[in-house]
């Protein structure tokens, strides 16, 4: 059996986990907002040219 030696062990600091989720937090609340800053520009766009082809005519 292998025993291990818990001093050669490294252990992840609590801080820098934190810190990593908070990093990725901020990239997907990011992301999110881009995208719903591209369905409002699609939506402007499809309205404008919905304005544009009713006074075509």
């Amino acid at each position: 059996m292998n025993k291990f030696n818990w001093d050669d062990f490294d252990f992840i600091n609590d801080e820098d986990f934190s810190e990593k989720e908070t990093r990725n937090k901020g990239k997907t609340s990011k992301r999110k907002w881009r995208e719903i800053e591209s369905i409002k520009e699609k939506r402007r766009l499809k309205k404008q040219i919905e304005e544009m082809e009713q006074y075509s005519f």
